[in-house]
């Protein structure tokens, strides 16, 4: 299953389309929409059973990308562009997982790199009905109560590092330790 939407913008008044096309693993058991507005893309996505993936490809992407995903926990999240591989997550007690940060060389062979700095670190947010609460690595301070609440997301915007270069496309992988 596919979603497509076209985005617009405008560069020095000249009006560019560009559309941004969502692929998920689970197109049987999930459904994911996309908006935009001032700059900003939203992959809004149900799953079903709580585990499960997306790619999404664009020819230009917005200053930023944001995959919310309905969920109650958040266990294992892998950001996957370029050369890069990021894992995270969220422990069932509400902790961060700490981020590990891959690079696929040329051969295809997988080697850990040092997530040293701030740019590969994706903002990870617990949204519920009563507000929104920061809960990725770089996280401080309180957190909401795990499972969320009904009604409850996660906010993952891409690091910044997705945006230093042209990416085509990205992809994410899921698991909800409360399914």
């Amino acid at each position: 299953m596919g979603v497509l939407l076209m985005l617009a913008g405008c560069a020095g008044g000249n009006e560019a389309m560009s559309a941004i096309e969502v692929t998920l693993d689970k197109s049987v058991d999930d459904r994911a929409t996309v908006t935009t507005e001032d700059g900003r893309a939203v992959i809004d996505v149900t799953s079903a059973t709580g585990i499960g993936g997306l790619t999404a490809t664009a020819d230009a992407w917005p200053a930023e990308v944001v995959v919310r995903l309905h969920l109650r926990g958040l266990e294992g999240l892998t950001i996957r562009y370029g050369h890069v591989i990021i894992t995270s997550g969220v422990s069932s007690t509400g902790d961060p997982v700490a981020l590990t940060l891959s690079v696929v060389d040329e051969e295809g062979n997988v080697q850990s790199a040092s997530p040293s700095y701030d740019i590969y670190y994706p903002d990870i947010r617990a949204v519920t009905p009563d507000g929104a609460a920061e809960v990725g690595p770089l996280a401080a301070g309180e957190r909401p109560a795990f499972p969320l609440p009904e009604g409850s997301a996660f906010e993952i915007t891409l690091p910044p590092h997705f945006h230093l270069d042209e990416h085509p496309s990205f992809t994410i992988q899921w698991v909800d330790f409360y399914r």
